[in-house]
């Protein structure tokens, strides 16, 4: 007898990744093309992917399309990467669609290769989507863009957030590089960029060399504000349209980029929005895992930042929080990541640092990263600035322990926090899955 659908997805991550478009290509052509059954916003970039992708589809639902999202990863399970109006699909209709594709992979040649668990779940999400009878649709790309699953789409709007240095042995070493595998998936339409950080001239140039009409955060796109009340300014060259009194559910100031970015996504790929609609669409996002309040005795922030320019980011928005002390870092972080790169961010910010591991295979040992993390700790501290003001105590390197297991990492943050200081669960959201159930109850 077969396995289960989600037996038959885990047992697809042996394959790990094997970038390219046939098997994709393949099986979306046995299955009738279900992709093309809606039109679609493709995000790609470094960090805010999945957040914008949220914040489009909720604005096209506004809207009074019937609006789709594929995200990755999930945190609870496999159905929450498909959204449908803003709610995970059902467990029946993805795993209706999943044993479709599956059947489809029986039929594919054996020089195609063996198919990845991603590309699986990428033509399932779009059957689906198909399926449930969406209208439109935000898609987030996996890994890069040129080679990644979802680039079989030909969006007519893409939106790319942002790039930094991430898996470079697969995209290259340089920003760049980088830029190119992501930029590689805009093939005409409008192409939405957040902040590039100098590479704006790489992007004209794609969008020169394909005709595509480029928007540039900053440029074209206008921001102001903060999460509880920002505004948005587009200008296509034939007007300025301005969506304002917008704000978003969270107090993460990254946030307000990732949702002007979508309301200019949704802009256009539908010629005009509505701005109630739009401050209603993106009112209604929670984003699990992105700075998320999970209990406030002591108080619980839950951030799935896992590279230094989401370290960054997260930063940027504790600092303008006021955490109450002792701030308790309950930590885990993948090999492959740039480890050192998020500990130099995120230390100088901690009191005491739990270190643990995830589930996945790659993930770091919670005994090495103990060793990074007093390594680190105590560089950022010899060389933190002399303190200011009367009183005023030196940086000291946080205190850290090592726990295993992840639940019991997580509870040993909440004793070390007591019920007057604060928690921060971050440095992978593969460690946010693994504490779903504890991070929903708010308990340890």
């Amino acid at each position: 007898m077969a396995a289960g659908w989600v037996d038959y997805l885990d047992s697809l991550a042996a394959f790990g990744m094997r970038p390219g478009l046939e098997r994709v290509a393949a099986l979306l052509a046995g299955l009738g093309h279900p992709e093309r059954c809606f039109r679609t916003i493709h995000v790609v970039g470094t960090n805010g992917k999945s957040s914008t992708t949220r914040y489009a589809a909720a604005v096209l639902s506004a809207h009074g399309l019937r609006s789709g999202a594929y995200l990755s990863p999930h945190i609870t399970g496999y159905p929450e990467r498909v959204l449908i109006d803003g709610a995970p699909i059902a467990d029946d209709a993805f795993a209706a669609a999943v044993e479709d594709v599956r059947k489809g992979v029986t039929d594919l040649p054996g020089e195609l290769g063996e198919t990845t668990q991603f590309e699986v779940l990428t033509v399932a999400a779009f059957l689906a989507m198909a399926g449930a009878g969406v209208e439109a649709a935000a898609i987030e790309a996996g890994l890069g863009g040129r080679l990644d699953a979802s680039n079989v789409l030909q969006a007519p709007v893409v939106v790319l957030t942002n790039i930094g240095l991430e898996h470079t042995e697969v995209l290259g070493a340089t920003r760049e590089l980088i830029f190119a595998e992501k930029a590689a998936v805009i093939a005409g339409g409008d192409a939405v960029f957040g902040d590039l950080d100098g590479l704006e001239p790489l992007a004209a140039a794609r969008c020169a060399a394909v005709g595509a009409r480029p928007h540039f955060l900053g440029r074209e796109i206008v921001l102001h504000g903060r999460p509880d009340g920002f505004s948005v300014s587009l200008d296509d060259g034939a007007g300025t349209a301005v969506y304002h009194r917008l704000a978003v559910a969270t107090p993460a100031a990254y946030q307000v980029a990732n949702a002007a970015l979508a309301v200019a996504g949704a802009h256009y790929l539908l010629d005009h929005l509505q701005v109630e609609r739009v401050r209603r669409g993106l009112r209604s996002v929670v984003v699990p895992g992105r700075l998320q309040i999970v209990r406030r005795d002591p108080l619980v922030l839950a951030d799935g930042a896992h590279n230094p320019h989401g370290a960054a980011a997260l930063a940027a928005s504790l600092d303008g929080m006021d955490l109450p002390h002792p701030r308790v870092g309950v930590l885990a972080m993948l090999a492959d990541k740039d480890v050192d790169g998020m500990l130099r961010t995120l230390l100088p910010r901690l009191d005491a640092v739990v270190c643990t591991r995830t589930s996945e295979p790659r993930s770091l040992g919670a005994a090495e990263l103990a060793v990074r993390v007093r390594r680190i700790g105590g560089e950022v501290a010899a060389t933190s600035p002399p303190p200011t003001g009367d009183g005023a105590a030196p940086m000291q390197a946080p205190v850290v322990s090592v726990v295993d297991d992840p639940a019991a990492a997580y509870a040993a943050g909440l004793r070390d926090a007591g019920v007057v200081g604060s928690v921060l669960v971050t440095g992978s959201l593969y460690l946010l899955e693994d504490l779903a159930a504890e991070l929903a109850a708010g308990r340890g």
